[in-house]
């Protein structure tokens, strides 16, 4: 179900949804609140999951000064408010920059997942200038026509499209790609499609940025995942969180590309994710 709180001046909007241990998902790029990775599985499995809208997504408003850090602050503000005392933070992608600031010299968290999680700066040509607010206009005119573009495409062409979608965030070909491919892949990127957001949340995850303090300050239980064929999340990212946490565990997987919850072991990388949180609840 879908929420709205008012913390510290700023709209938030959220989803609220199961019951059992408190899991704080924070979607990657182009989404919202209604992210479709992961999250059924883990209601199914016997969590509670809160997906917040990061700024300039769903209808959490965007400031030019919004920051990870700055909506981390909020977010923690907003587990008090709703006496959660305890909770699981899980990044995905673009989310990562806010999870880390989130359960970093945090006593409340009980552990932070790093799922093909942006640990530094974002990998994107011309990052500065697309980011700029002169860019911005053609920007969302551009992410509007892609979401238009792919939305047609899979609806023609569900498998083709499918495929090709994983092979713009992957460093593999086609048709290695095409032999990973699943019925539920299918379901899933329509999902995907149909939910794709567009607007200044891409200037606010491409502004984003990583301090090395706020990794060495996460000290709860870590499990970064990361596929080695991630052409949109260079594997780099992972490493490069290991090393500043070194107690975290990491496991480097084969999956097609950046969606690690796509291809035939995406349910076992799942499920891996799922077991860590459990234990450490």
């Amino acid at each position: 179900m879908k929420h709205y709180a008012h913390v510290n001046g700023t709209k938030i909007e959220y989803m609220d949804r199961g019951h059992g241990p408190v899991i704080v998902l924070i979607h990657g790029t182009q989404s919202s609140s209604l992210e479709p990775y992961h999250v059924d599985r883990l209601v199914l499995s016997g969590f509670r999951v809160i997906v917040p809208s990061r700024p300039g997504y769903g209808e959490t408003p965007y400031s030019f000064s919004a920051s990870p850090q700055a909506f981390a602050a909020n977010l923690r503000r907003l587990m008090e408010v709703m006496a959660i005392k305890q909770y699981h933070v899980y990044g995905i992608s673009a989310g990562g920059p806010t999870s880390i600031e989130l359960a970093s010299q945090n006593e409340h968290a009980l552990s932070l997942t790093l799922a093909a999680a942006v640990t530094s700066e974002v990998d994107f040509p011309y990052r500065r200038y697309v980011s700029r607010n002169v860019a911005q206009p053609a920007f969302i005119a551009l992410q509007f026509a892609m979401k238009q573009f792919v939305a047609r495409a899979i609806q023609k062409q569900p498998f083709e499209a499918t495929a090709r979608m994983i092979q713009s965030t992957s460093l593999l070909a086609l048709d290695v790609i095409r032999d990973e491919v699943t019925p539920y892949d299918i379901f899933l990127l329509k999902r995907v499609a149909s939910q794709m957001a567009f607007g200044l949340g891409a200037q606010f995850d491409l502004r984003q940025q990583v301090a090395d303090e706020a990794l060495l300050g996460v000290s709860c239980p870590t499990y970064i995942v990361h596929s080695k064929n991630d052409k949109a999340v260079p594997v780099r990212h992972a490493h490069h969180a290991k090393r500043l946490i070194p107690h975290a565990q990491l496991t480097i997987l084969n999956s097609p590309g950046h969606l690690i919850w796509i291809g035939r072991q995406a349910r076992k990388s799942e499920q891996q994710i799922e077991r860590f949180i459990r234990f450490n609840s």
